[in-house]
């Protein structure tokens, strides 16, 4: 193998699947990256054997081959390197030699044939959807996604295909038992009903690929088959296997009928919410909020540190109400949230606040409260 590269394309690749390989180096090879050189340029696949990203990126080859090497290092290497081009070629014994300007270096690589194949998934039937579409629903659901927990089914965000008169409705839920996020959007597509739990390592790379260009809108198709999920665009393919498991009933902890309603800017309460949590116990980030007519009363009371309290203005006549809150969670739930005003929909004490966006019925966001 022998080709020439600009760095700033190379280095592209060489970032996206960073996030992808293994880092606790069980297998060495899984630390590993494939780069595979044909007439038409390069392909940089790497796999976790749970995820797998596959890239194509233009590249002057003279001649074809393939090798596997250190994607860390190689990538530490491309960062590093004085100019623009690098030149690449394979050594014996499966290393390769990186030339750039006055600098070479030589890694060493294992065989092509030991590195594991990325799953094939059918695509027929895949769903067209717009990138920056995707991209807001994983932002808005990703952070009530589980880490680690012992219900496994909730370490993934379940996503929900339902048909719709205007075409597909896409129900994405991320739920860990103490808060939940749900949003709803319709695509122009004709689908099956079906129902997947993808782990959040995928969409948190998913939704990193997105990003790298926040202002496109260039469409993304998705597809699934019985244990995997496939995303592709541009030259891109991320494959991810499914959580296999029976996701929990998340529509009966959604309220349905809350007899208080509170009306406030975001960001003031937002900022509210910050400040006064710096006072709370670092264990539980506990917040006191005391609702009364047309203002919400923050406080905290940690007997080791202080006190904090701040008032709001907000828009509520009814009852009052003392409900206490992780502060961590609303802000999670505030931080996901575009709009300038949001609501807040109470019951009692013990029951889970709504908070949902002004003009944006199809966001809806769940805190269960606590004893403070």
């Amino acid at each position: 193998m022998k080709l020439k590269i600009k760095k700033d394309e190379f280095l592209r690749g060489l970032q996206r699947v960073q996030g992808v390989v293994e880092k606790r180096n069980t297998m060495p090879i899984l630390s590993n990256m494939l780069l595979t050189a044909a007439k038409d340029g390069i392909e940089i696949v790497a796999t976790d054997l749970e995820i797998g990203l596959r890239g194509s990126y233009a590249a002057e080859v003279k001649d074809p081959g393939a090798v596997c090497v250190s994607a860390k290092k190689l990538f530490e290497i491309v960062r590093e390197v004085p100019e623009e081009e690098i030149q690449i070629e394979t050594t014996d014994a499966n290393g390769i030699k990186i030339s750039s300007g006055h600098a070479q270096f030589k890694l060493v690589g294992l065989p092509q044939e030991e590195y594991p194949a990325l799953p094939e998934v059918p695509e027929e039937g895949m769903i067209a959807i717009e990138g920056s579409t995707l991209r807001d629903m994983i932002r808005k659901t990703l952070y009530a996604v589980g880490d680690n927990d012992t219900r496994y089914v909730l370490n993934g965000l379940f996503v929900q295909m339902l048909p719709a008169k205007e075409g597909l409705k896409i129900r994405m839920v991320g739920t860990d038992g103490h808060r939940l996020s749900m949003v709803d959007r319709t695509v122009k597509a004709q689908h099956a009903e079906e129902t997947v739990i993808i782990p959040k390592k995928a969409m948190m790379e998913l939704r990193r690929l997105l990003e790298e260009d926040p202002s496109s809108t260039a469409e993304l198709r998705m597809g699934f088959s019985k244990n995997h999920a496939l995303f592709k665009r541009d030259g891109l393919v991320l494959v991810s296997k499914l959580i296999d498991g029976n996701y929990p009933n998340y529509q009966q902890v959604v309220p349905a009928q809350n007899k208080k309603k509170v009306s406030v800017g975001k960001d003031a309460f937002a900022h509210a919410v910050k400040r006064v949590s710096i006072l709370s116990r670092e264990k539980t980030n506990a917040v006191k909020m005391q609702l009364e007519k047309n203002r919400l009363i923050l406080s905290t009371n940690n007997p080791e540190l202080g006190e904090a309290v701040e008032e709001l203005a907000v828009d509520f006549a009814g009852e009052g109400l003392a409900i206490g809150f992780n502060s961590r969670y609303v802000m999670d739930v505030l931080g996901a949230m575009d709009k300038d005003t949001i609501n807040l929909e109470l019951n009692d004490p013990l029951s889970p606040c709504l908070i949902t966006e002004a003009d944006d019925p199809d966001y809806r966001c769940v805190v269960m409260p606590m004893r403070v």
